[in-house]
């Protein structure tokens, strides 16, 4: 359960990490991991559910990760979907009680299965993890949607889903929509009104916007996948403009999200360095070790260096991978994984 105490030492706890990042690479605060490839859905972003999904870590290789790594203060479990998996409810568990600086946790959602998404959540409720963030996948009103994931009924399944979540009453705990913009669901021409592109039934408040991006090794998409530049720029400060103003931490870090975002829509450039293997790793289902989840540049499995992120600087790809991240020689990308990692470091666009 949640203490003042518990909580102020979870959040200095990630406050040291961020410093440690600042200093030093192969030390990252945030860890994504893709615990499952497999997903109820066929989204026209992404080719994971065309290509052999892997299925992902059984329990007792995620409970090794888990003690190997107890210096996680920031984790999100990703998939696929991660609540599809008959064991989440026992990960979760796992990942509640073997991390204790744990101080924020998040996971992604298609909302497709309501029960199997209260219950892998359950125990992070009950867990002292200040601050709990789950986000259901809404890609536009109900009919873009069914056409984005080619499901019919999907829209109508995730806001039910979505409703639910945001009845639950939990200090640190919220639940909003997460919607992808690509070309599939941003016309080139901007509808006079630009609320009509968003999910049905939902203050702008409720949503929250990320960009479509080609990754080779985690979506296997194709790489035409991003929205139009100027209708996508419009619909953004649509949202913006409609929302309520808000004074914290997590309203700034959006507004500056979104400021370098737009500059990246522009020329596709952020304009400074990544936080990939300073500030944030990406784990994969089968274990492999990347910088992010948009650089195709394995460094090695994890299993090899005892699961142990602290020791991934031994992996052979690690130095030459990090010399690339560090030139910028890398795809490029400001996908919210490393986006808001980097800045919390401040690397190339400091706060």
């Amino acid at each position: 359960m949640l203490s003042v105490v518990e909580t102020a030492h979870r959040y200095m706890a990630l406050a040291r990490a961020v410093l440690r990042a600042r200093r030093a690479a192969y030390d990252p605060f945030k860890l994504t991991w893709i615990l499952t490839e497999a997903c109820s859905q066929r989204c026209q972003t992404c080719n994971l559910w065309a290509t052999d999904p892997h299925s992902g870590p059984d329990l007792p290789t995620i409970q090794k990760v888990l003690k190997a790594n107890p210096q996680i203060t920031w984790l999100n479990l990703s998939g696929g979907d991660m609540v599809e998996r008959p064991d989440a409810p026992s990960i979760m568990e796992a990942v509640t009680s073997e991390l204790p600086n744990l101080a924020l946790l998040d996971f992604p959602t298609a909302g497709q299965d309501l029960e199997a998404t209260l219950a892998a959540l359950a125990p992070a409720l009950e867990s002292a993890v200040p601050r709990i963030y789950v986000t259901v996948s809404l890609d536009g009103p109900d009919d873009i949607h069914d056409t984005v994931r080619r499901s019919k009924g999907s829209a109508a399944r995730a806001r039910a889903t979505l409703r639910k979540l945001q009845t639950i009453r939990r200090k640190g705990f919220s639940a909003v929509a997460g919607m992808t913009l690509s070309r599939h669901n941003v016309p080139e021409q901007m509808p006079a009104d630009p609320s009509s592109l968003l999910p049905n039934q939902l203050p702008l408040d409720s949503i929250h916007l990320n960009l479509a991006h080609h990754s080779s090794h985690y979506y296997r998409n194709l790489s035409d996948v991003a929205p139009p530049v100027e209708s996508t720029q419009s619909l953004i400060e649509a949202v913006e403009s409609g929302r309520k103003k808000r004074f914290s931490p997590l309203a700034f870090m959006e507004a500056r999200y979104w400021s370098i975002a737009k500059k990246y829509l522009k020329n596709g450039d952020v304009g400074g360095r990544c936080g990939a293997l300073r500030a944030s790793v990406y784990l994969a289902a089968d274990l492999t070790v990347y910088p992010c989840s948009i650089f195709d540049r394995p460094l090695g499995n994890l299993a090899d260096v005892g699961y142990s992120l602290r020791r991934i600087n031994t992996l052979e790809e690690a130095a030459p991978t990090l010399a690339k991240v560090d030139a910028r020689s890398c795809p490029g990308c400001w996908s919210p994984c490393e986006a808001f990692p980097t800045l919390l470091v401040g690397l190339g666009n400091p706060l």
